[in-house]
């Protein structure tokens, strides 16, 4: 005699586990944009840095620049005895700049801070053998100063 199998037949369940994994978890998603969101901190932060850095290293060149531009102004006006005598300046001084003068004497001890004189013409002859001129420009939080001795000519 045969045996036959009284059981009902064997049916697939409704949810297998390789449909269950076709996507991430609200928690996988979550740990993801946390995880890129420390990355972009990381580094980004360093590049704010160096934008603030550019920003002070060009405020710096730009001072350094207006200050030669004036000293080198005031020292070829004063290529002539003339303007040299008079401490005078034939072009304007910025309103950033501070131009400081000091007489010296031939061995290069101070004398005497005359001021420079904004026009030439009717000043009063001041022939000092040489003057060292300081002009020190400040823009923003940044100063620039330079400083050279001028000889008589």
């Amino acid at each position: 005699m045969r045996r036959t199998d009284a059981r009902l037949p064997h049916t697939q369940p409704t949810h297998t586990p390789a449909a269950h994994s076709q996507g991430f978890t609200i928690i996988e998603v979550l740990v993801a944009v946390l995880l890129t969101s420390v990355i972009a901190f990381v580094v980004l932060t360093p590049l704010t840095g160096f934008f603030g850095l550019t920003r002070r290293s060009t405020e710096q060149v730009t001072a350094t620049q207006q200050a030669q531009q004036v000293l080198e102004s005031v020292r070829g006006d004063w290529l002539s005895v003339a303007n040299y005598d008079q401490r005078c300046a034939t072009q304007p001084v910025p309103a950033s700049a501070q131009v400081t003068l000091t007489n010296l004497d031939v061995n290069g001890n101070p004398t005497g801070t005359p001021a420079l004189n904004a026009s030439c013409g009717s000043n009063a002859p001041d022939p000092a053998p040489v003057r060292r001129v300081n002009v020190q420009v400040t823009l923003g939080t940044v100063t620039s100063s330079l400083s050279v001795d001028v000889a008589r000519p």
